[in-house]
């Protein structure tokens, strides 16, 4: 096998791990082709140079195996691939009408979530019972942002 093959196959063997440690985490099928590759150049040293060569190369690729590891774990090179802006944004807000005492009535089972009309209005609502069953009457017990808190209406 030609020479320029053979430092072709360790090279691309080489850049398969290092995209396994830095792009791709786990163990997929770039690492484990990229392990396939580095072998299989070492071994076609080891068969077409002889010992001496294949040793050499072998310690090469282990030196630069442990080089790139301890590179690709620094903190230094996972913040280059860290997002830097903060999210400021939120969700949309519902704003309903209802308050506490509002009386209304459930449209699907609530275990323990649900949907309620309530004030002309079809929100989702859950209860602190186990199980509401449909057509039930329900008196809002606490609103907390879009959450609504419902019981049973005595």
């Amino acid at each position: 096998m030609d020479l320029v093959f053979i430092i072709i196959l360790l090279v691309l063997g080489m850049g398969l791990i290092v995209l396994e440690l830095v792009a791709i985490p786990g163990t997929t099928i770039s690492g484990i082709s990229g392990l396939g590759l580095t072998i299989y150049g070492i071994y076609q040293v080891f068969i077409e140079y002889g010992a001496h060569w294949g040793i050499s190369i072998s310690l090469f690729d282990l030196i630069l195996c442990v080089l790139l590891l301890i590179y690709s774990l620094r903190s230094k090179t996972w913040k280059r691939f860290a997002q830097k802006e903060e999210i400021t944004s939120k969700m949309n807000v519902v704003k309903h009408q209802i308050k506490v005492g509002d009386k209304g009535v459930s449209i699907t089972r609530l275990a323990p979530m649900g949907i309620a009309m309530i004030n002309d209005e079809r929100v989702e609502v859950f209860t602190s019972t186990s199980y509401v069953d449909p057509n039930t009457t329900l008196v809002v017990e606490q609103v907390e942002g879009n959450k609504i808190r419902v019981k049973v209406s005595e």
